[in-house]
């Protein structure tokens, strides 16, 4: 939680009072009674079987949040979608692992393009589960062992020893981000598909979270192909402005068995109709509209009155497993605004006769809640991705039989 400094108090007096006030406001902080109906269709029909949320609210959704936040893909999987590896496998992890370098070719109307990525697979004698991690670092060193951490840590070596495999994708491959993406852009998805200038969007045209998203698709496509790996046991993680883009990938994707959100705020697991002390909003988070859907502007300064929030994107992942995280010194991100939004959402795994949230109010720091369906954990420290979160998501798998070191999995 981010504590300004100011008034004549005393700074330790100032900055513990302070730190109490906002923790106060995350544990009573209250849901609104005003949050849009998650299980009522657009014709006012209740939602109560899994029947109906498949094939009437669940398209719903999909239509309102690709149409008013996140934009229309024009295109999913390429026809002419091609994978080659650019250097034999080798050992990695001190011989625990083998490295596989990819690359995906695919081209469309604008010409072609490619994106690289990595992934660690550890020795087994059957397929394993894999997490695909999005995040600006470039594959090629994406890697982390020990020395000084960046924000988009990556701890190969403690996944693949937990028996997991871990994909590096670097998603500026596929789209830059919105500061350096220029309004006609010059490569990338964008290039390839459109739209040819973000000054001239329709309001519903697609924009850079979804196509980051659109990348983790097309390296689901590859595990497809890859007899080393569990295409059934694959994961989308990401953190901060990959968490929104992770989210959408399992919103949209239902191939993604889970899905992870670490840090991802606004327009990504944070509920915008609940106040969050010293959180971002629409407006704020509009300094990167290339992000959205070019209709997302119109909804600045109404994060209350919002006909829709983002416990309908997190319930477009039921059934399938969700894990949300939030760090106490990143109150930017609204950890009780994403705590509040699957506390919303779980009802839909209900419908399923599966345990959704299982937890009894906000959680304290570092006290995991994950014994349902739906997982959360509030870490201490600040706005990144850390070894506890990594060991967290994994703990989640575990419990879900996706190791097959643990005796019992499935």
């Amino acid at each position: 939680m981010s504590v300004r400094m100011t008034g004549t108090m005393l700074p330790g007096v100032l900055a513990l009072s302070a730190l109490l006030t906002v923790w106060a406001e995350f544990v009573v902080a209250p849901v609104p009674q005003n949050v849009p109906e998650l299980l009522k269709s657009e014709r006012g029909e209740r939602i109560d079987s899994p029947e109906m949320w498949e094939k009437v609210r669940r398209p719903e959704l999909v239509r309102i949040l690709q149409t008013e936040e996140y934009g229309v893909r024009p295109v999913d999987r390429p026809s002419d979608l091609s994978f080659a590896e650019t250097r034999a496998p080798e050992s990695a992890c001190d011989g625990k692992a083998i490295r596989k370098r990819v690359r995906t070719t695919y081209s469309g109307p604008g010409g072609a393009s490619h994106f690289d990525f990595s992934v660690w697979i550890p020795r087994a004698n059957r397929p394993v589960a894999a997490f695909v991690h999005s995040s600006p670092r470039p594959a090629e060193t994406a890697a982390d062992t020990d020395g000084p951490r960046p924000i988009y840590w990556l701890p190969v070596d403690d996944i693949v020893s937990r028996g997991y495999a871990v994909v590096a994708y670097c998603n500026q491959e596929v789209a830059l981000d919105w500061h350096p993406l220029p309004d006609v852009p010059t490569s990338g998805v964008f290039k390839v598909f459109g739209p040819a200038d973000f000054t001239k969007r329709r309001p519903d045209e697609w924009g850079i979270l979804s196509a980051w998203a659109w990348g983790m698709s097309r390296i689901l496509d590859w595990i497809e192909t890859e007899p080393l790996l569990d295409a059934q046991r694959v994961a989308a993680v990401g953190l901060s402005r990959n968490g929104k883009a992770a989210l959408v990938a399992g919103a949209f994707d239902t191939r993604f068995a889970m899905t992870i959100s670490c840090c991802s705020g606004c327009s990504g697991a944070k509920l915008n109709h609940m106040d969050n002390y010293g959180s971002e909003r629409i407006r704020d988070i509009l300094v990167a509209h290339k992000w959205f859907a070019a209709g997302y502007g119109k909804y600045v300064d109404r994060d209350k009155s919002l006909p829709f929030d983002q416990h309908f994107l997190l319930a477009l992942v039921a059934p399938r497993l969700l894990y949300v995280s939030s760090a106490t010194e990143d109150a930017w991100a609204g950890p009780r605004g994403e705590f509040a939004a699957l506390e919303l959402a779980s009802p839909v795994w209900n419908l399923y006769g599966l345990p959704g949230l299982i937890a009894h109010g906000f959680p304290a720091p570092n006290h995991p809640q994950a014994m349902g369906h739906l997982g959360y954990h509030l870490r201490e420290g600040f706005h990144d991705i850390t070894r506890y979160d990594w060991a967290r998501y994994m703990d989640f798998a575990d419990s879900h039989g996706w190791n097959l070191k643990r005796k019992g999995a499935r």
